[in-house]
């Protein structure tokens, strides 16, 4: 959304392309209703394919249930057992039990004796693994079934005569080993210094820390520019006598490259040229992996791959250059999706487009999309529209550089005005390197506003301006990094004569407390002001709003900020908004969420004056997905305001912020 616009929106747009990066918040209730609404969202399905939503499945044939194990009927011959874990150390109980699939799949019928043998082999070295990954290397794993080992049970037998088979895993962990003298070499035998990779004698020898060491011994001499660096030699000996262990580890660099000629397969309506120019690899310099990891990068971001692999060829060649080789698997350009919103403060929302992600075969897009929403809200005249036509084209000034442009219609009635108006808006983006990005555009918009103050008709000529710094490990769902996005946008009205500049910084900080990730702290300030006019020669739909779950939870859309002689919202001529949230993983799928947000709209032409500040709390549940999390947060106003709701519940995709 373009930064000229509203600070927050109206209303949720939930996009039926689940992999699409915008998200947008509103206040629902019930929650069933929303709930409802996400489940009717529409995608790209083929005919034999299913989109699999909170345990559910959804195709072209219906919804349907998908069961968490398989039915035994499903299983040939299934055989069910009883499982139980003997150790005398408490302390890693829970670890084995983490690495045991006996365990973790003892409601899921195994395939015949077979299939419970197989089992039994396999958790023997899975356990004997996770005793090494916590330095214990004269642990003892027995395995057994109705008292017998596996290699003593025919493969014919029929185990269940007596009742369903009982699995005993038997496990002494043993000592705790600790480094003796860890030695890394190269090729030459020359020694490296080996706690630059993690291996410290007299600390505990976690097999992990071993293979950890070996990924960067490796890594370290990819990045001098040795593409084919591999681990040579590997010697651990564990002394049982002193407890210790003996760790050697040679490293083959290979040759030193730079990088070379780039080729590419598996394209077929995007041109290889195209893909080639946009991976930019520098030819010449240095091979790095990091250069091939930004390379991988930059055609994701296409949207047109379903996956991108890039790498070194087999050998360095004569003239000391490495053939780098890209593979793409090409996903389907076309998307038809609808969606459909509910809610009794907003109403009902219908939502429709249709994307050609490849148009002319360098990755061109082109958008069509419309809604309409507040349906059931007032009478027929209040309802929203919107329609736009949105095309923009990757690589039009090197692979760096997207061009962008947009036509839309509005029709739009918050509380604060109503709006009708067309725009068009073209604009450069362009990526000066993998965090700091810059966009800069020309906007006309013509419009016709009705506020507390009359109705206007008004052409207005803006330059949005923007420039983002970008860390985080995830748009969606970061846990780490951080965003720093500033904002500006020009805007003259030659009719009313009116010039006025909008202006906006936002920083986002994550932090994750654990290596798990499980546990994150994130941040969130932002503050705005608008330059150059009083507050009323600035249109009502360009001065800033809060509230909603784009900024205060616990509010209305608009409602926290200044208001008129009848109470509707009216804006302000800046704001200031600050977020604390923390969020936990419970499962693999389900995390849950904490927060306060703080703010508000201001008079003043400084943030925080001429104007009250507003405060919500509340809690939140996520349901995890690969494309980020689906978010339902609950929200009270610790400041009430008369007339407004006393809480809010949103709904949307991706965190808050």
């Amino acid at each position: 959304m373009p930064f000229g616009t509203k600070h927050n929106q109206a209303h949720v747009e939930l996009r039926a392309a689940l992999g699409l990066k915008q998200h947008r918040s509103a206040v629902f209730a019930p929650v069933l209703s929303s709930l409802v609404a996400f489940l009717m969202l529409g995608t790209a399905i083929a005919p034999a394919q299913a989109l699999e939503l909170f345990g559910y499945e959804i195709g072209l044939d219906g919804i349907s249930k998908v069961s968490e194990t398989e039915s035994d009927a499903s299983v040939p011959d299934p055989v069910t057992y009883d499982v139980t874990l003997n150790v005398p150390d408490e302390d890693i109980r829970e670890t084995l039990e983490a690495a045991s699939l006996l365990i973790e799949q003892k409601d899921k019928p195994a395939s015949g004796t077979v299939g419970l043998l197989l089992r039994m082999r396999n958790d023997r070295k899975r356990l004997l693994a996770s005793l090494y990954e916590e330095g214990r290397y004269g642990g003892v794993v027995d395995v057994t079934v109705n008292g017998r080992a596996p290699d003593e049970v025919a493969l014919d037998e029929d185990l269940s005569t007596a009742g369903k088979p009982a699995v005993r895993i038997n496990v002494t962990p043993g000592p705790v080993f600790t480094f003796s003298q860890p030695q890394v070499t190269d090729a030459s035998g020359n020694q490296l210094d080996v706690s630059t990779f993690g291996l410290v004698e007299g600390d505990v020898a976690k097999s992990d820390l071993v293979l950890d060491a070996e990924n960067a011994l490796v890594d370290r001499y990819q990045r001098e520019g040795y593409p084919f660096a591999a681990i040579s030699n590997r010697v651990l000996e564990a002394d049982h006598r002193t407890q210790k262990l003996d760790v050697l580890l040679e490293v083959a660099p290979g040759e030193q490259a730079r990088l070379g000629s780039v080729s590419v397969s598996g394209a077929k309506d995007v041109d290889s040229d195209f893909i080639a120019q946009q991976a930019n690899i520098p030819q010449g310099e240095l091979y790095s992996p990091e250069e091939t990891r930004a390379a991988a990068k930059r055609l994701r971001s296409l949207g047109v791959f379903e996956s991108v692999i890039v790498k070194p060829g087999k050998e360095v060649l004569a003239d000391g250059t490495v053939p780098m080789m890209i593979e793409v698997k090409e996903r389907k350009p076309r998307t038809i999706g609808a969606g459909i919103t509910v809610g009794n403060l907003d109403g009902i929302g219908l939502e429709g487009f249709w994307t050609h992600r490849n148009l002319f075969g360098k990755a061109e897009k082109l958008r069509i999309e419309s809604s309409v929403s507040r349906i059931g809200q007032d009478d027929f005249s209040q309802i929203d529209y919107h329609g736009a036509v949105l095309f923009s084209k990757p690589g039009v000034f090197g692979p760096t550089t997207t061009f962008e442009s947009e036509l839309a219609a509005d029709y739009i009635n918050p509380d604060a005005f109503e709006k009708r108006s067309v725009s068009a808006e073209v604009a450069l983006r362009k990526d000066f390197n993998e965090q700091l990005s810059g966009r800069a555009g020309l906007k006309v918009e013509y419009s016709r506003l009705t506020d507390d103050t009359g109705t206007d008709n008004r052409l207005l000529t803006s330059i949005p301006l923007e420039m983002s710094y970008d860390t985080r490990d995830n748009q969606l769902d970061p846990t780490e990094g951080f965003q720093i996005l500033l904002q500006a946008e020009p805007t003259a009205g030659f009719e009313q004569s009116n010039y006025f500049l909008k202006t906006s910084a936002t920083a986002m900080a994550y932090q994750a407390l654990d290596d798990a990730k499980r546990f994150v702290l994130a941040g969130k300030v932002s503050a705005g002001t608008i330059f150059g006019a009083s507050k009323k020669d600035v249109p009502a739909d360009r001065r800033f709003f809060t509230g909603g779950g784009g900024s205060i939870r616990g509010y209305a859309y608009q409602a926290a900020g200044p208001r008129n002689s009848k109470g509707a919202p009216e804006g302000g001529r800046s704001f200031a908004i600050a977020s604390a949230e923390a969020r936990v993983r419970v499962t693999d799928s389900i995390g849950l969420a904490a927060f306060v947000d703080t703010g508000g709209a201001f008079d003043g032409l400084t943030p925080g004056d001429k104007g009250d500040w507003y405060t919500g709390v509340g809690a939140g549940i996520r349901y995890l997905t690969p494309i980020g999390p689906l978010r339902l947060d609950v929200a009270v106003p610790l400041k009430k305001i008369h007339g407004e709701p006393q809480y809010g519940v949103y709904l949307g995709l991706g965190q808050a912020f």
